[in-house]
């Protein structure tokens, strides 16, 4: 069996906005909403001349974002509205 050798953080969002930047090294975010009121997840790349909108996450819905290979995350805005709760579990 092999050790896991990465930090995890885990916390929960409740009217705040938590906003991930890539000096902070995290690898995968899994947000998960156990609430009746939405939250939201939005990325900070523009992709030819789109640029990023918010994705709900409703009510029993997970959400997971993970750099590919060696790489971290470089921005990612999660966002818990009043009456949301947004479980939050992150790799770094």
């Amino acid at each position: 069996m092999s050790v896991l050798k990465s930090g995890v953080f885990t916390y929960q969002l409740q009217d705040e906005t938590l906003i991930i930047t890539e000096s902070m090294g995290v690898r995968m975010v899994s947000i998960f909403n156990g609430t009746n009121v939405n939250g939201a997840y939005t990325g900070d790349q523009s992709l030819s001349g789109f640029e990023p909108r918010p994705i709900d996450i409703e009510e029993g819905e997970t959400a997971t974002v993970v750099a590919i290979e060696a790489s971290v995350i470089k921005g990612l805005k999660i966002g818990a509205p009043r009456g949301c709760i947004l479980k939050v579990i992150a790799i770094v």
